[in-house]
């Protein structure tokens, strides 16, 4: 079994459709037999899954069905399952508005609890539909049920997210495909807010920061729940379910973003690396707890000799709209300035680099702010490291797409008095409260508070721990000598 967690199997579903086109649903009467929705039986069969699935259990929204051989289901576990299922549309149809599925008011959704640990164990079950505007069906593996009832409880959140999302009739392109999962993996959080069985995609993100924001490699699609945590967070509670709302059959992800929360998609790539390069989210110790459980590649460059040097490129550099991070510990004794020259992208054209700033203040308080690479170089200050602010988070993004190529970047951080000529301040700080602004960036001088569209509230935001992220280990990706760091390929 695959001890990082459960895969979902919606997308290769997408990309059936894409290749061989479903048929349009007849809208069935009110009054419609079961018969005329997706009998079980038949569905087995068509899904390829061994057993009699004789076995079933009607819920107010759903119909389960098993083969009496899976020695998994026992009552308490159908029970667990059971409840998942209507607390999952209760909580995201009822509570918070989420379209219930396509003709969910004439048929129940069938549930195949398949045992799937011969083969597909990895694999934690999928959603799908036979028809366009047809009800939806889901394959739970029950393989996942017997981890325990937080991965049945998000595991059954995140399929039935994927049955909702059908009933949009949006993101259909490749391109969009990655947003299918990441709102998936996060609605787990909003259904089973203690589980926390999401941080477990968590790996997938810290491994890979620097795959494209649109990338389904190495499951980092699923990671990117991250960036409708921070949306949910910082600019509308509602980010996801407002984003799907917005789009439209012939539109993509990034138009329905902007549309949805009325802000560019540049200030929400630059909040989003903010966030995560500091990890500065609700969560943040479970994030951290998270990073030091798993056997990743560092999610950061940790520093904390002055000065250093170093680059990165081929695999270590991000692709278009991916982040890398540079974390800054110690104390030098004085301000020090982060030199910044990024690379073309290899077609030649210019990746539009940003870059970051999140510093961490002895009192758990952050402050974000961010600039704008002009002729893809730029010089950012950070003060007080060692005196008042402990940890230093900088993080680079290019934000023009240009696809799943790396673009490499160079770097240098020294004090600022051997600095010359003096460099610019970096910008306005984003404490709780204040602009979320940096310098020379265009679009990135809004107050967030003003950012969010409509009425909805924002997410009460929770204590932040006191203690940064330390430089307990050496980047296994880096050789540190004499304060100078080049990345191995």
């Amino acid at each position: 079994m695959d001890l990082l967690g459960p895969t979902c199997g919606t997308v290769d579903r997408l990309a059936l459709h894409a290749a061989h086109p479903l048929p349009i649903a007849e809208v069935r009467p009110a009054f419609a037999e079961p018969a005329e929705c997706i009998p079980h039986a038949a569905l087995a069969r068509q899904q390829g899954v061994d057993g009699s699935y004789t076995e079933t259990r009607e819920t107010t929204h759903f119909l389960l069905a098993w083969d009496p051989a899976n020695t998994v289901l026992d009552a308490a576990t159908l029970d667990t399952a059971a409840a998942a299922l209507e607390t999952s549309w209760d909580v995201e149809v009822t509570e918070h508005g989420w379209n219930a599925p396509d003709q969910t008011d004439t048929c129940l959704i069938t549930v195949l609890l398949v045992d799937l640990s011969g083969g597909d164990s990895g694999t934690g079950g999928w959603t799908d539909v036979n028809e366009v505007g047809g009800v939806p069906y889901i394959v739970l593996n029950t393989d996942w049920f017997a981890e325990s009832d937080d991965w049945t409880n998000t595991l059954v959140a995140h399929e039935f997210n994927h049955a909702s999302q059908f009933a949009y009739g949006v993101f259909n392109e490749e391109d969009d495909w990655w947003y299918w999962e990441s709102t998936a993996e996060w609605s787990t959080e909003l259904v089973f807010p203690e589980a926390n069985a999401w941080n477990y995609s968590l790996w997938a993100y810290f491994d890979n920061p620097g795959y494209a924001w649109k990338s389904q490699r190495g499951l980092v699609n699923y990671g990117h729940f991250t960036f409708n945590i921070v949306l949910t967070e910082q600019v509308d509670e509602a980010a996801p379910l407002r984003t799907w709302q917005a789009a439209t059959a012939e539109g993509d992800v990034p138009t329905a973003l902007t549309t949805a929360l009325d802000t560019d998609l540049d200030t929400l790539l630059v909040e989003y690396t903010e966030h995560a390069a500091s990890m500065d989210v609700a969560e943040r110790d479970a994030w951290i707890d998270t990073e030091a459980e798993f056997e990743v590649d560092p999610y950061t460059l940790s520093l904390a000799k002055y000065p250093a040097h170093g680059s990165r490129n081929g695999k270590s550099a991000p692709e278009g709209r991916g982040q890398n991070f540079v974390h800054l510990a110690g104390d030098p004794g004085g301000d020090l300035v982060f030199d910044f020259t990024g690379d073309n992208a290899a077609d030649g054209t210019d990746p539009r680099w940003a870059v970051t700033l999140s510093t961490l203040a002895e009192d758990g308080s952050f402050t974000h702010s961010s600039q704008l690479a002009e002729g893809g170089a730029t010089s950012v200050r950070i003060s007080d490291l060692g005196a008042g602010v402990t940890d230093a988070y900088l993080g680079v993004i290019p934000l023009a797409d240009v696809g799943e190529t790396s673009v490499g970047w160079t770097y240098t951080v020294a004090p600022a008095q051997a600095h010359d000529p003096e460099p610019v301040a970096c910008g306005c700080s984003a404490g709780e409260g204040s602009a979320a602004a940096g310098v020379g960036i265009a679009g990135l001088v809004a107050v967030i508070g003003r950012r969010r569209k409509g009425d909805t509230p924002r997410r009460p935001r929770r204590a932040r721990s006191e203690s940064g992220r330390g430089v307990e280990h050496e980047p296994t990706d880096a050789v540190l000598q004499q304060g100078h760091i080049e990345v191995q390929e």
